[in-house]
């Protein structure tokens, strides 16, 4: 857990988020050593179970299996090998007909896919944690936030360093968007061109030639 919550900032959470972050920190262990890596007697044992039902599959030696297969499975858990030799033994995987040897590829595909799930979870824990921390160091600065206005005169120094900043730069004045001299006016007025409006089509309409009938 040392990698999501680490010593020194739990000591910093406040105390209604310290129950929450030991309960992530337990289930975080819980999965670290559920998906802990097996030892090679795990992988060679179902493999050994995996040949003594299934044919071996054309053009493969034996020899050359059996060292992709300890590789393809070296960072699995124990359970998870077991419960997908299982799965290839039983015919409980989709697509394999339960004649041939899998691969070492999709054996150890569908061992992960059963992995999956505590792996997700242990990352979602992550996600929760980090949010922890960043509720708890928001709150923290609120509360700052909230001594510092409380405290004497805190307005009238607000105003005066608004003063200070803006002071010398320009005024945003109020006055319209139009010439200044009337002689310019005029010019910009002689540009516009006077459009007559469009002729009225309510005529056309049927409502009014039907109220004329």
């Amino acid at each position: 857990m040392h990698d999501i919550v680490q010593k020194d900032q739990f000591d910093r959470l406040p105390e209604r988020y310290r129950q929450r972050a030991r309960e992530i920190a337990f289930r975080v262990g819980e999965i670290d050593r559920l998906t802990a890596r097996c030892k090679p007697a795990a992988i060679r044992d179902a493999a050994i179970r995996l040949c003594g039902q299934l044919r071996p599959q054309p053009g493969i030696e034996i020899t050359d299996f059996a060292e992709e297969f300890r590789q393809a499975c070296a960072d699995l858990p124990e359970w998870a090998i077991s419960e997908a030799t299982n799965d290839y033994l039983g015919g409980k995987v989709e697509n394999h007909t339960g004649q041939y040897m899998p691969t070492c590829a999709e054996f150890a595909r569908h061992a992960r896919s059963i992995v999956a799930p505590f792996l997700g979870e242990r990352a979602g824990l992550r996600r929760e944690a980090e949010k922890l921390f960043e509720r708890a160091e928001d709150e923290r600065r609120r509360a700052e936030i909230a001594v510092e206005r409380a405290r004497p005169g805190h307005r009238e120094w607000v105003r005066n360093l608004a003063r200070s900043i803006t002071a010398g730069a320009p005024q945003i004045g109020s006055k319209p968007h139009h010439a200044a001299d009337p002689e310019m006016q005029e010019r910009i007025d002689a540009l516009k061109v006077n459009r007559e409006p469009p002729p009225s089509k309510l005529d056309q309409t049927s409502i009014v030639r039907g109220a004329r009938r």
